[in-house]
């Protein structure tokens, strides 16, 4: 296509001339001095061979034909500079969009964090969280890189990673297990406040199945949004909490909590980072998984995790890192 362009630098000192209606704006606007303007706007009426001003000693007009020019113009550049913004983003890297579980977040990603920054201080990392789980399509729509949930590592058109399972043990405080009623047989929890979370109703009620519990009902229970305050009010020593061993064992390790009971239930569930499979062509994403299974690996050894069904819990000291 043969295009029969003016001098760029022309065109941008008449443009802004032209929607100012002045030389000494438009100079100001591009960095330049009026007479450089003045220069350009005459280059381009050569080239054109039409005044674009009408010029008097006190007075700068401009003609319906050079305003209609000029709006042209301005159109023709806020869309090259859109463009130009546009190209310039796709190839700047995007930070990785990772979605979470609130208390997984709080509890075993966030401390981890600070080592995948070490590793590599550029690499940007949007977390994001919820209370409920997120339906694995919104991966597809583009806004979520990697989803880190609850489940049996079954999604279709996803790829599962197991990072931590989600066996269950009653939890308090050091001081409520040593001042109240004996924990004997898992029904003695009748006589205990339990503590739910929101988010996870029905722990409980599978913990307590498992464990033969036929004789307690939650009369006696607190209810909190989330599973990390159900654990802030165990610990705290208002009643006993339904825990998930991956998001407690640390708080257990370090005395802030300790097991009511030794029997632990496996349901089934882990907790997997999860990824469409077209997504193993991105390299941010693989770093940031294979990170995150290795600090997978090393806190399954420090535990001697995955916990068998129906085990019971010994926790070892750890070993130096």
């Amino acid at each position: 296509m043969a295009w029969r362009l003016p001098p760029l630098n022309a065109l941008r000192a008449f443009e802004a001339a032209g929607r100012h209606v002045s030389f000494t704006r438009a100079a100001e606007e591009l960095h330049v001095t009026p007479g450089a303007v003045s220069r350009q706007i005459k280059l381009l009426e050569d080239f054109l061979g039409v005044e674009l001003f009408d010029r008097t000693n006190r007075d700068l007009r401009i003609s319906e034909a050079s305003r209609a020019y000029v709006a042209a113009l301005t159109d023709v550049f806020d869309r090259t500079d859109g463009a130009t913004k546009r190209l310039l983003n796709a190839h700047k890297e995007q930070p990785l969009h990772v979605h979470c579980a609130m208390t997984f977040a709080l509890r075993w990603l966030m401390p981890r964090l600070p080592l995948f920054h070490k590793l590599d201080p550029t690499r940007e990392i949007q977390l994001t969280t919820s209370f409920t789980p997120m339906p694995a399509s919104i991966l597809g729509a583009g806004d979520v890189d990697i989803s880190i949930q609850l489940g049996r590592g079954d999604w279709s058109g996803l790829i599962a990673h197991r990072i931590a399972g989600g066996e269950l043990v009653p939890v308090c405080s050091p001081q409520l297990l040593a001042t109240s009623p004996a924990l004997r047989h898992a029904n003695d929890l009748s006589r205990h406040t339990l503590l739910h979370s929101l988010a996870r109703p029905d722990d409980w009620r599978d913990w307590l199945a498992a464990a033969g519990a036929d004789a307690v009902d939650a009369g006696h229970s607190l209810r909190f949004e989330s599973s990390s305050l159900a654990y802030q009010a165990a610990i705290d020593g208002i009643g006993i909490a339904i825990g998930q061993m991956a998001l407690v064992v640390e708080d257990i390790e370090l005395g802030r909590l300790v097991p009511a009971f030794d029997f632990v239930f496996q349901n089934g569930n882990a907790y997997y980072l999860t990824y469409l499979e077209r997504a193993e062509k991105n390299p941010r994403l693989m770093a940031f998984r294979d990170w995150i299974l290795g600090e997978a690996g090393r806190y399954a050894r420090k535990y001697k995790f995955p916990i068998e069904r129906g085990a019971t819990f010994d926790l070892i000291p750890p070993p130096p890192r």
